[in-house]
Formats: C-alpha cells, structure tokens, sequence
C-alpha cells in the first residue's frame, strides 16, 4: 500500500508555498468494483488512466506488429466510460493487465473494447457473480438477462 499525499499552504501574496506531507491511503486495496460515493464522484468527473502494462510486440486483435503511421497502444477491453459509470468498476481494475490489450491506434483499438453487453460476458468470465447494488435497475436488469460468457475472442484470448 502506497501512502503519501502533499498539501499546499500559501504563504505569501506573490505564491510562495511551502509543502507538508499528510497520509493517506491511496488505490483501492484490490477491489474491483467502487463503493456507491466513489461511484458518485466518478460519475461526476471520470478518473485519469494510469496503464502500466507493457506492450506486447504485435497487436493483439490482428497479430501484426505496429508502423510509424499505426503505432501500437495500450488499449482497454473494458472502456472507461462502460467500466466506471455503468459498471461500478475501480480505476485500479480497468488499468489492470486482466483488461489491457496491445492494439493498432488507428485500426484495432475500438475493435478491442467490448460493449455492454460484451463487458458484463467478460465480467462474467472473470467470476463476477453478482454487481453492486447501487447500479441503476436497467444495468441490473441487463446483469440478470446477460447469463452467458462473452466468447473467447472477448475474454482477451485475442
């Protein structure tokens, strides 16, 4: 566990500061879903990305290796905007190498990243038996309806 955080005092009109370190508890301690205020607050304003995946050699979707004009990226199975806002899902979980892929930026990267439906399969596979209960009814519903895995080019077999 990770523990810093710096606090900024003013200490003159023309922006002098000076820093002090308090401690605080930072990431989410493994977890792979937000609670119901960290959801909250994430719907607000979505977190920043921190990938720390290495890249793989070639593209994971097409199995060919990256250009100068479609370089190779880090991209998410599961979106941000999926993951967060209707899944509940941490920012620490999303940026795991469970849900990095290696892809072209220009012609595999969104070929990379699954749907709703496709997350909740993924999830799923993933041994998700149940989804917080703070989630709007229609995720809820949708949670319940989607029984199967997604199939294995949507697990991240790609």
């Amino acid at each position: 566990m990770r523990i810093s955080l710096i606090i900024v005092r003013r200490l003159g009109t023309h922006g002098n500061h000076k820093m002090s370190r308090v401690q605080r508890t930072v990431g989410f301690g493994g977890r792979m879903f937000l609670d119901g205020p960290e959801w909250l607050t994430y719907c607000k304003r979505k977190p920043v990305r921190y990938i720390r995946t290495s890249k793989a050699a070639v593209c994971q979707v097409c199995g060919l290796p990256g250009s100068s004009e479609n370089p190779l990226q880090n991209a998410h199975i599961i979106g941000f905007d999926v993951g967060v806002i209707d899944l509940g899902m941490t920012p620490d979980f999303l940026d795991s190498e469970k849900n990095i892929v290696t892809a072209h930026r220009r012609t595999c990267n969104k070929q990379s990243e699954l749907d709703l439906k496709g997350s909740m399969g993924r999830l799923r596979n993933l041994g998700v038996k149940e989804l917080p209960r703070y989630l709007q009814a229609a995720i809820q519903e949708a949670w319940g309806a989607a029984v199967e895995p997604c199939p294995a080019r949507e697990r991240g077999a790609m």
